[in-house]
């Protein structure tokens, strides 16, 4: 099937779910079982007329069935938007956040051309701050677990040894509840971890983290913003996973200076991150995806993903101390591993 007609499909899809969730839950119909049409109206105030075409339209792309006149039932398509829970925060996102925000792409950019500031976006044109949309942040959640996202691609291809023998310090700059350094801590018996997010998310945490003592115990969660100055001195390893695609180059730029007062000499700073390739160099499809995530990202935050100069004009532009190590990706990852050294001795 041609990569158009997936598109349409899938805002086909999309459309009917957004109309039918409006009105009724997919859990209204029973995993394993049927329900009348009749029954269904009872739960909703659409009425029959309307239930019955979106319906009916949506079975045309296989969300649910009529196996007799009148009788609705599950089709594998719409029990899966019923029981995932990640799967309909992320077409949620697509309909409450991305669709709207991208018709108003070009009014942001005709009346804010610079394209950097976070509260001049389309998405605040259609909707007000991002702040505003917590489904937003359980359906990039759900994006960054996706396939070619894993964080086991980072564990099995960074290599942490020498912070490992010397029982050194991680750390996960916007690290939400510490999913990463559950995973890189399963390898790396001797790192001990500091998490930083937002209160409001160190305090959703589960406690404990992980039912491996010998890993949970080794990591700490530590309120912080981290466009303020870094609160964990002298650390081996600042990482910050998915962070700096959601921000402009002031931004950035913001960040990677925030770090400095913190920083010792070797200390290393690991972006794991969209590293976007040369046109035409990418296999089609993952160049289609990130590049989509670019446009994305424009319409949500003014911000976007990077090619490798441009990370290392980032360094530059925040410090001439940060010495650009340069990009690795590992095979089946879409996520690359960009990494800076803070050396202090070096030339300004």
């Amino acid at each position: 099937m041609e990569t158009s007609l997936i598109v349409a499909l899938a805002k086909q899809i999309a459309a009917d779910t957004e109309v039918l969730d409006g009105y009724l839950s997919t859990s209204l119909v029973p995993l394993d079982g049927t329900i009348t049409m009749e029954e269904l109206g009872a739960k909703t105030s659409l009425d029959m007329v309307n239930l019955a075409r979106i319906l009916r339209h949506a079975m045309t792309n296989n969300v649910f069935q009529e196996p007799s006149p009148g009788v609705i039932a599950h089709t594998a398509t719409s029990r899966l938007l019923a029981e995932d829970e990640n799967l309909r925060a992320w077409l949620g996102f697509h309909l409450e956040e991305i669709f709207p925000a991208s018709a108003h792409v070009l009014e942001a950019l005709i009346k804010h051309p610079e394209a950097t500031s976070l509260t001049r976006t389309g998405f605040k044109f259609a909707h007000g701050t991002v702040d505003k949309e917590p489904m937003m942040a359980q359906a990039m959640a759900s994006l960054s677990n996706g396939e070619g996202y894993e964080v086991s691609h980072f564990v099995a291809n960074y290599d942490l040894s020498d912070i490992d023998a010397k029982q050194g310090t991680l750390v996960d700059v916007g690290g939400s509840h510490g999913f990463a350094c559950v995973e890189i801590g399963k390898k790396w018996k001797n790192i001990k971890f500091v998490v930083q997010d937002l209160q409001r998310t160190i305090d959703t945490a589960p406690k404990p983290l992980h039912a491996e003592e010998q890993v949970a115990e080794r990591i700490e969660l530590v309120a912080h913003d981290f466009f303020t100055e870094q609160v964990a001195k002298d650390a081996d390893v600042f990482y910050f996973r998915w962070i700096f695609h959601n921000y402009s180059d002031p931004y950035a730029i913001k960040i990677l200076r925030s770090l400095i007062p913190a920083l010792k000499p070797g200390a290393k700073i690991v972006i794991n991150d969209h590293c976007l390739r040369q046109p035409g160099s990418e296999n089609p499809w993952d160049e289609k995806i990130m590049r989509s995530m670019d446009l994305v990202m424009l319409c949500l935050l003014n911000a976007h993903e990077r090619t490798e100069p441009q990370f290392e004009a980032l360094f530059r532009a925040a410090d001439p101390r940060f010495k650009f190590k340069g990009v690795t990706r590992a095979a089946g990852c879409r996520m690359s591993i960009i990494e800076a050294v803070w050396e202090p001795e070096s030339a300004i």
